[in-house]
């Protein structure tokens, strides 16, 4: 009787084992797929639509684009423009950011915080809400259930959570990013570009 108990767990956890595993499966099976699909849709795509559709989920922050992108704002402006022409491999860059862009839902600030080298803490922070609502709000709740605690008993604690905050926007303010320099305003990059 226990060895034939024993052996109907053990055939469970067998079950169990494999159906994780090919849950598992699919969902990589439903990612590559979709990998392709974008990847398609973005190859057809002609080089200065693809430049376009980067520019428009940027939001016009044309800086933050070209850090991503590793090239300069006026780089970016001539090949939306049709003034230049990107090179196979500056293309082949952009296009695979794009395909990233669109696995991602379609969130620059997921695009940023991934290979933007200035979206500093901070921006993942202003972000944090809207990327990991569960997180956000769990942390939340039990912050204010301690703050509700905690101000029964004295104020000083919020009054400390004040003064953070305050240093916190005061560092912000004296940290953030400065403008990027643009050495190619005149001519092209030709690692980047080349004229049409």
């Amino acid at each position: 009787m226990k060895r034939n108990l024993l052996n109907y767990f053990v055939i469970q956890l067998m079950v169990i084992i494999l159906l994780s595993l090919q849950g598992c499966s699919y969902a990589e099976t439903k990612e590559a797929t979709r990998r392709v699909e974008y990847t398609q849709i973005v190859e057809k795509k002609s080089a200065i639509d693809a430049m376009n559709e980067l520019y428009v989920a940027a939001d016009g922050d044309i800086e933050s684009l070209a850090r991503i992108l590793q090239t300069t704002p006026s780089v970016i402006n001539r090949i939306r423009q049709g003034e230049t022409l990107p090179t196979m491999d500056f293309e082949e860059k952009y296009k695979e950011i794009l395909v990233y862009y669109n696995l991602n839902d379609r969130s620059f600030s997921k695009l940023q915080s991934a290979l933007d080298d200035e979206y500093s803490w901070y921006n993942s922070v202003l972000n944090f809400p809207s990327h990991h609502p569960w997180w956000f709000w769990s942390i939340n709740i039990v912050l204010i259930l301690i703050l509700a605690f905690a101000a029964l008993i004295a104020i000083w604690p919020i009054l400390l959570e004040l003064l953070i905050f305050l240093i916190a926007w005061i560092f912000l303010l004296i940290y953030s990013p400065s403008p990027m320099e643009d050495r190619y305003t005149d001519s092209i990059n030709p690692i980047m570009e080349q004229i049409s």
